[in-house]
């Protein structure tokens, strides 16, 4: 299993990578890469039950507290999700737990960023208390892509007051504390959100930028280091256009930058390096330090 903690210092910001629980995929199932391509090299990978982690990202700075996602591991994985791990699995502590582990208040949050509107990237932006549910951020304002927002299937659990929609981004609508953000956008000096579509419809990853450092926060931009190394292998339920040019886009800045990666279910701290065929992701801080 991944281990939950994980903090570097970028410039004058402080990273806490906050793994809040594993998921079972099985990557033949859920990609598009053909098996004829996958079998020769990925054997072991591919048609085997992995763990991926579930990874949150707070960045502290001395002007801002910015979350990246906000998972609910027991909402967003229940034990009869087919994502779920065995029954003798102990998960972490959760989300909030974690962040006052670290000091971190919910409270002083100043920015909650969804990557994209897949629940586990959601399910933890409000709580339950008192018998309703409310933000688990009071503060914070939370930025999320305008199309994930309007897409037909989001805009229809909205209707239903009982659906994990209305409970969470419905929740923050009617406190007055959702954006809805179209294309890139400049949150603080150092924070950045740019759009990269592709895994949703808008799909967006966090760039930070501190003292001549950089890190991207990349959501769901890639699942495992294999995809690094073949753009075209993703998500089956992925636009595949889309995605392989945001992946493209992020590739060159990333390399231009020496830039590190933070990616939701990828465990530990990555940069890319150029290979004769493309690039390909190397683990620069393993998920156990």
């Amino acid at each position: 299993m991944n281990s939950t903690t994980n903090t570097i210092a970028l410039g004058a910001a402080t990273v806490s990578i906050i793994n809040t629980g594993d998921v079972r995929l099985v990557l033949a199932e859920i990609t598009n890469a053909p098996e004829s391509a996958w079998r020769p090299h990925y054997t072991g990978i591919f048609d085997q039950p992995l763990f991926f982690p579930s990874q949150c990202v707070h960045i502290a700075l001395p002007d801002a507290s910015v979350m990246v996602d906000a998972n609910d591991f027991a909402i967003s994985t229940p034990p009869d999700s087919p994502y779920a791990p065995p029954p003798d699995y102990q998960p972490p502590p959760d989300l909030l737990a974690q962040l006052l582990m670290r000091g971190i208040r919910p409270e002083n949050i100043t920015h909650l960023l969804i990557t994209h509107a897949h629940f586990d990237h959601y399910a933890g932006i409000t709580r339950l208390r008192d018998g309703r549910y409310v933000p688990s951020f009071p503060y914070a304002r939370c930025f999320l892509g305008r199309a994930d927002w309007e897409y037909p299937e989001t805009q229809e659990a909205l209707r239903d007051p009982n659906s994990a929609d209305s409970r969470t981004f419905g929740v923050l609508q009617q406190a007055g504390l959702l954006e809805l953000v179209e294309g890139d956008r400049d949150l603080t000096p150092a924070v950045s959100i740019i759009a990269a579509p592709g895994e949703s419809p808008g799909h967006q990853i966090v760039r930070v930028s501190s003292e001549g450092q950089t890190l991207y926060c990349l959501g769901d931009l890639y699942h495992h280091p294999a995809e690094v190394e073949h753009p075209s292998w993703m998500s089956v339920w992925d636009d595949v256009t889309t995605n392989v040019a945001s992946r493209l886009a992020l590739v060159e800045a990333a390399l231009a930058e020496n830039a590190l990666l933070v990616a939701a279910h990828i465990p530990g701290i990555g940069r890319l390096e150029r290979t004769g065929t493309g690039v390909r992701w190397i683990e620069i801080q393993s998920a156990n330090t």
